[in-house]
C-alpha cells in the first residue's frame, strides 16, 4: 500500500556504497537484535531478504509491515528503510545484494537473454516484492551468494538468481508509479569519488576535501554533515572499515598490513573504529566470516 507519512516526507540521506565500484557486487548478511531504522537511497539496485524479525518496510512512497521471509527488489536511488517494531527487539536477520548494472556495460544488458532481466530492473523503480513458490529456489542462490569469493562465479550466481526472479509469476509492485530518481548535489558526488580514490590515504585531511569543491572548512563541515547525515570523519573511517572488512574476508593478509592499505596509520586507532562502527575486533569479524553470529556481531 502506498500511503502518507511524516517519515516519507523527510528527506532521505544519500549513501555511498564504494564496494560496488570495485567488486561489481556487494552481498552481505547481517545479524542484529534490531533493524536500525536509516531513510536513505544511493545508485545501486539492491535484493534484499528478511530471514528473521518484524516490523515496517519504507520503499518509495510505500508503506507495509515486513516478516520473515519479505523478498524485494529496490531501484536505483529509491528511498528505502526498514525499522523493527518496538516489541521485536529479539533478533533480525537480513541479506543484503546491491550492484550498478552500469558496471557490466551497456552492450551486456543490449543482449536478447537480458530483455526479462532488464525489464524486471526498469520495474524496481516501483519496489517490486517477490512471493510464492517461485522464490523458494531463488532464496537459495541468494543465502550462498555471499558465502562466494569475487569473481567470476559470483557474479554467474547473481546473474542466475536475477534471471530466475525475472521468469518467476510472484511479482507485486510495491508504489502505483516509478519513482522520481533523486538528483544528487554534484558537489557532494564529486567529493565522494575524491575519498574513494584518496581514503588509503592515511593524511587525508577534511581541510584538502573541502579545496576540492572550493569550500572553507567551516562550509564544507555543515555542507557534508548536511547531505550524508554524518560527520566527515565519521565517514572516512566508515570507507576505510568498509575496505578493511573486504580484505579481511577475501585476502590471507595479516590485519595489521590490511590496517595500513585501508589507510589507518595505526593499528590501535584501526582497532579502534573498526570496533567502533562493526561492533565486534577485526580478528573476530574475519574469524565469523562478515559477524554473523549468535553474538549479534556484524556491520550496522
Amino acid at each position: 500500500m502506498s500511503i502518507s507519512s511524516p517519515i516519507l516526507a523527510k528527506d532521505p540521506l544519500f549513501e555511498s556504497v564504494p564496494r560496488t565500484r570495485h567488486e561489481g557486487l556487494n552481498c552481505e548478511s547481517f545479524r542484529k537484535s534490531c533493524v536500525d531504522f536509516h531513510w536513505h537511497f544511493h545508485p545501486e539496485i539492491e535484493l534484499i531478504h528478511i530471514r528473521q524479525g518484524r516490523g515496517v518496510r519504507y520503499i518509495g512512497r510505500s508503506m507495509e509491515p515486513y516478516f520473515p521471509g519479505d523478498f524485494c527488489l529496490i531501484g536505483a536511488n529509491v528511498p528505502h528503510a526498514f525499522g523493527s517494531s518496538p516489541s521485536e527487539r529479539r533478533g533480525a536477520e537480513w541479506i543484503v545484494g546491491q550492484f550498478l548494472p552500469e558496471i557490466w556495460g551497456e552492450a551486456f544488458w543490449s543482449l536478447p537473454e537480458t530483455r526479462r532481466i532488464v525489464a524486471m530492473l526498469k520495474r524496481a523503480q516501483r519496489g517490486i516484492r517477490f512471493e510464492g513458490r517461485d522464490t523458494l529456489p531463488c532464496l537459495k542462490i541468494f543465502a550462498k551468494i555471499g558465502d562466494l569469493a569475487p569473481g567470476a562465479p559470483r557474479l554467474a550466481a547473481w546473474l542466475e538468481l536475477l534471471d530466475r526472479l525475472a521468469h518467476g509469476k510472484g511479482q507485486r509492485d510495491l508504489n502505483a508509479t516509478a519513482h522520481t530518481a533523486i538528483t544528487v548535489d554534484a558537489r557532494l558526488q564529486s567529493v565522494l569519488g575524491w575519498i574513494e580514490e584518496h581514503a588509503a590515504d592515511p593524511s587525508l585531511t577534511q581541510s584538502a576535501a573541502a579545496q576540492t569543491v572550493h569550500l572553507s572548512p567551516q562550509a564544507f563541515c555543515r555542507f557534508f554533515r548536511a547531505r550524508t547525515g554524518r560527520p566527515f570523519h565519521r565517514y572516512i573511517s566508515e570507507v576505510r572499515v568498509a575496505r578493511a572488512c573486504s580484505g579481511l574476508l577475501h585476502s590471507d593478509a595479516s590485519v595489521s598490513e590490511i590496517a595500513y592499505e585501508s589507510g589507518f596509520n595505526n593499528l590501535a586507532n584501526f582497532n579502534r573504529r573498526f570496533r567502533e562502527i562493526t561492533g565486534c575486533p577485526p580478528r573476530d569479524y574475519r574469524r565469523m566470516n562478515g559477524g554473523v553470529s549468535p553474538s549479534e556481531c556484524g556491520i550496522p
